[in-house]
């Protein structure tokens, strides 16, 4: 896919994300005890030159995932996960909260599109590649958030991206959770340097969808 209409799309669809943020329902249940109040989602959404930020930060990623993937077919999956990480992003850098739903569509679309460029490519080879990549990811982390402070919705976020990753190869897949850890672990140690005793939560998906895309260039 022409880098140009890559970056056209994941920019369009990150313009318009702020709407689809200012109308998400609010999560249910009492928040984690550490955690700072919650700043409502439309509040955020109406943050100054958010739209142009967040298009921008968008078609920069899409235009990343056309350049670097050499199979174009396999680039489609990319363009609304371009689209989706600059919002997401921001969400859970302000809020420490990975929205379930912009998550759980961008799953199922990642999941179709995958199987529009198997199709299109005339390879099913392709799906087997996505489940396995979506199935290992999902599980690393899945055991991460059993044993450590990994929160549903990055492991959540990690089925996405393991879908995306699983039909472009294990160095891609490998890279792209391994990018992910030393992103998340070398700023966590930034924030908390100095009040090593500070519970203070870090947000993990910024880096989770950063170490995804710095695969790509593998």
């Amino acid at each position: 896919m022409p880098i140009l209409w890559s970056a056209l799309a994941a920019g369009l669809l990150a313009w318009l994300s702020p709407v689809a943020l200012a109308r998400l329902p609010e999560p249910t249940g009492e928040p984690e005890p550490d955690m700072p109040p919650k700043i409502p989602y439309a509040e955020l959404a109406t943050t100054p030159r958010l739209a142009p930020l967040l298009a921008l930060a968008a078609a920069a990623l899409g235009a990343l995932a056309a350049a670097t993937i050499s199979e174009p077919r396999l680039v489609l999956p990319w363009i609304p996960i371009a689209a989706a990480t600059p919002v997401l992003a921001w969400v859970d850098w302000k809020v420490h909260l990975l929205p379930f739903w912009i998550v759980a569509p961008l799953y199922v679309v990642t999941w179709l599109l995958v199987g529009v460029g198997a199709a299109w490519l005339g390879d099913a080879s392709v799906l087997l590649h996505a489940l396995g990549g979506n199935l290992a990811v999902f599980g690393f982390y899945l055991l991460l958030g059993l044993v450590g402070p990994m929160g549903y919705g990055d492991i959540r976020l990690a089925a996405v991206l393991g879908v995306a990753l699983g039909p472009l190869g294990v160095v891609a897949t490998f890279y792209g959770v391994f990018f992910g850890m030393v992103l998340g672990a070398v700023v966590g140690l930034v924030l908390v340097r100095g009040r090593l005793g500070s519970q203070t939560p870090i947000a993990f998906g910024p880096y989770l969808l950063l170490g995804a895309f710095a695969a790509l260039w593998l």
